[in-house]
């Protein structure tokens, strides 16, 4: 029997076709539902009512496939990924869709708790500027002070004369010492253009040829540049030249908002970069259960259905740490989750104890690696690619 938590009845009684508004099947004009695809035989207009009967009926349905999957998913580490695989798959949602939808979710979270982070860090920021900018004023002031006060005092117990002049200029000059004693006298930049006329520059010289013309003629466009500083306007001095002015934006850009901007960047291409590692991490998995009679694809539903109970738990963390704050317990969020994995493999693998913990050490290790090696990569993607 199904039991709905919340209902939206339709105000119009439902009216039964002799086809399938769908699949075109014909029907006896009795049936609730057709017997061929599942939708449910009805021929009236779609009232607001119904369309919220059918958005929120199937999601919060108490047998619905959503909550079927769900909860032993949460509760019963392994148990939706076997009966998955064994063929018992009408009652749960598919394993990618279902990650794809809490992976969603998961960042929609992850961007309202950076927001809300970095709007109260911005106010404490501005607080803080505010502050030392009026003590620095009030120390000047008095810097000032005793500066004046100590060039009358010394003047004061010279005699009037050419002397006198010559101490001025040298208590002026003692005076300004520590503004000028730290600046180092820079060499003009040589470019390598102009100095390496025999062997082909590489890119990194070029790039470096291409900074520092821009830092000082910020106005020139990209192929201005080229033309002066004679480079030709090949395919990759174009591209070359174009991730400086890239990065260039991208510091200038960190440097104003603190970084938000490139981390909603970075942000958005981890999530398509884990699409990518995740096949791979599954390869490992497999080799190190290579004995075990499982092919890829049931690797890949273990591993998509774990990692979707990984973004559960992070959504809960950052759901939480939006009212309470939680940053010193969030290894207890880590710890619970290599609990669930290690219960997960073994329910699912059906090996012991012993061999479970090794391989979830070895699996760990290997999606830390892989896990560090994708960040970089999608850390210098985002900041070079605008």
């Amino acid at each position: 029997m199904k039991f709905s938590l919340i209902k939206f009845k339709p105000k119009t009684k439902q009216v039964k076709g002799l086809e399938c508004l769908n699949c075109e099947m014909p029907l006896n004009g009795s049936e609730n539902f057709c017997s061929y695809c599942g939708q449910k035989n009805a021929t009236n207009k779609l009232s607001f009512g119904n369309f919220l009967n059918s958005l929120f009926s199937g999601f919060l349905s108490y047998d619905s496939r959503f909550w079927r999957t769900f909860i032993p998913l949460l509760t019963k580490p392994g148990k939706v990924s076997k009966d998955f695989i064994e063929g018992k798959r009408a009652r749960f949602v598919n394993p990618f869709q279902l990650y794809l939808n809490v992976s969603i979710v998961f960042f929609l979270v992850l961007g309202i708790s950076n927001k809300i982070d970095s709007n109260t860090i911005n106010k404490e920021i501005a607080k803080t500027t505010k502050s030392l900018d009026s003590l620095s004023e009030v120390n000047k002031k008095q810097l000032d002070s005793i500066i004046s006060d100590a060039k009358t005092k010394e003047l004061d117990q010279l005699p009037k004369d050419s002397a006198k002049a010559k101490v001025i200029s040298t208590l002026g000059t003692i005076i300004n010492l520590n503004e000028t004693k730290n600046e180092k006298r820079k060499k003009d930049y040589i470019y390598n253009i102009n100095s390496d006329t025999v062997k082909k520059i590489n890119m990194f010289n070029r790039m470096n040829d291409f900074y520092h013309f821009h830092k000082k003629n910020p106005k020139l466009s990209s192929l201005q540049i080229l033309d002066s500083l004679g480079y030709k306007k090949t395919f990759w001095n174009k591209f070359y030249i174009q991730q400086v002015l890239n990065m260039e934006k991208n510091y200038k850009t960190i440097k104003e908002d603190g970084g938000r901007t490139y981390f909603k960047k970075l942000t958005s291409y981890i999530s398509v970069s884990l699409f990518i590692f995740l096949p791979v991490f599954t390869l490992f998995l497999r080799l190190i259960y290579i004995r075990r009679k499982f092919t890829y694809m049931e690797h890949l539903v273990f591993v998509f259905n774990t990692q979707t109970v990984f973004f559960l738990l992070l959504t809960i963390f950052y759901l939480c740490n939006l009212f309470v704050n939680m940053d010193n317990i969030g290894w207890v969020f880590t710890l619970l989750f290599l609990f669930y994995l290690y219960k997960a493999m073994r329910y699912f693998y059906e090996q012991e104890r012993a061999k479970t913990l090794i391989k979830l050490t070895l699996l760990n290790s290997y999606y830390l690696f892989l896990g560090m090696i994708g960040f970089i990569i999608v850390a210098v993607i985002s900041f070079t690619f605008g």
